[in-house]
């Protein structure tokens, strides 16, 4: 506890310290920090001028090191990868829900009310919609867990028209590429039919021959 509050000392006299006593006082004084729980420790016992000061500090660090670092094409298609795999869940499941709730309806409502199929199809559309603003923030937590990250890129990087294109490229593939695969149902919904049409003609055959 006397080094963390030793850092803070040192961070509060950050302005009035020459360069070298800067960097030996954090050298010597730093705390352990080997997980999140540790450096949220840290970071919840500073004051929001602490803390403006150490995440200014710490963007400067890391455009520092990555500065010099071009924008290749692996890295903007990398990062293209990971800004467009949450729309690809996106898509997924937002195409599966609309066409089970779009049939349920229709099936449903829709022989009982006498409502179309386009009308069938803009309520399933309705509750994907719907599914999908409380599935959101799941797909993207999933994502950031399968991946490790969010990102490869700094902040200056992705602020750049280069990797606006990438991400804006990558995200539209995702989607188109998600929706596709959520038209699954459609393979079930069209054996249903061709088992009813079956049963259907069968039944009208057997009639008429009764007949």
């Amino acid at each position: 506890m006397s080094s963390y509050n030793a850092v803070k000392r040192c961070i509060r006299l950050t302005p009035f310290l020459r360069s070298y006593g800067q960097r030996r006082c954090i050298s010597v004084l730093r705390p352990t920090i080997d997980d999140e729980e540790s450096a949220d420790l840290f970071v919840s016992g500073l004051s929001k001028c602490e803390r403006e000061y150490l995440a200014e500090a710490l963007s400067h660090v890391i455009d520092q090191k990555n500065g010099n670092q071009q924008l290749t094409t692996k890295l903007l298609a990398t990062e293209a990868v990971f800004a467009g795999v949450p729309f690809l869940g996106f898509g997924f499941l937002d195409n599966t829900i609309m066409l089970c709730a779009g049939e349920y309806i229709d099936v449903t409502l829709g022989s009982a009310l006498g409502i179309s199929t386009l009308a069938a199809a803009a309520m399933g559309n309705l509750v994907s919609d719907v599914a999908g603003i409380g599935t959101a923030g799941t797909v993207e937590q999933n994502v950031k867990w399968l991946l490790g990250r969010s990102t490869v890129l700094t902040p200056k990087q992705r602020d750049t028209p280069r990797a606006h294109r990438w991400v804006f490229v990558g995200r539209c593939l995702s989607i188109c590429l998600g929706c596709i695969l959520g038209m699954w149902p459609l393979f079930l919904l069209s054996k249903e039919e061709e088992t009813t049409k079956e049963e259907t003609t069968k039944e009208e055959t057997t009639k008429e021959e009764e007949s």
